[in-house]
């Protein structure tokens, strides 16, 4: 019984943290329909919060909603401007994967690093911080590495894909926006939950 009430639990979170990864991304993509100077992944911290609290499974599959949800808004994209870096982003091994990974490095991390049990609240905060800073790293890392291995010497929009391409996107705005905000931001959202549930909010 108590096996089959973590796996509906599980279910139940999964499809909860799905639900906010879609509806957070396709706020990001209006903001940049939109036009305004920056474009956040938001769908990412879902899959942080979930992986933290729920493992490594349910980590790997909320980043793969994401993953998935990033690819065919890439596919839109691409079918209206076949030039455009889209058409590589639709590529799984480009969108999916790396958010797949996200949830399964992000989920290690705060697991290995909690292993012990921490009854310090800084500590946890901390612990759970450095977490979705390594799952805000991987999930730059991969993707563009990912990226570079499929358009490397391409051209896309009258640009030809390379290091030098790569550098602005990496110190972009929105990735120390993501960098920064995103750990802090997950953090605290995990630690709320988890104070929640040792409360006995959560039955």
């Amino acid at each position: 019984m108590p096996l089959r009430n973590s796996r509906a639990k599980d279910i139940a979170i999964i499809g909860i943290f799905s639900a906010l990864v879609i509806v957070l991304q396709l706020l990001a993509e209006l903001t940049r329909v939109l036009g305004l100077p920056i474009s956040i992944a938001l769908g990412l911290l879902p899959v942080l919060v979930g992986s933290m609290l729920r493992g490594i499974k349910t980590g790997a599959i909320i980043g793969g909603v994401f993953g998935l949800v990033s690819l065919v808004l890439a596919a839109i994209l691409a079918s209206s401007m076949p030039n455009s870096t889209a058409s590589v982003i639709v590529n799984p091994l480009v969108s999916v994967f790396p958010r797949i990974m996200v949830g399964v490095f992000t989920a290690l991390t705060y697991r290995a690093l909690t292993k012990k049990g921490v009854s310090s609240k800084p500590k946890r905060y901390a612990y759970a911080a450095l977490s979705g800073l390594v799952g805000v790293v991987t999930n730059t890392v991969l993707f563009l590495s990912m990226f570079l291995a499929f358009s490397y010497g391409k051209v896309y929009e009258d640009a030809t894909i390379n290091f030098t391409w790569v550098i602005p996107a990496v110190v972009a705005i929105n990735t120390l926006i993501e960098v920064v905000a995103f750990p802090i931001l997950s953090a605290g959202i995990v630690l709320g939950i988890e104070s929640y549930k040792g409360r006995g909010g959560e039955r």
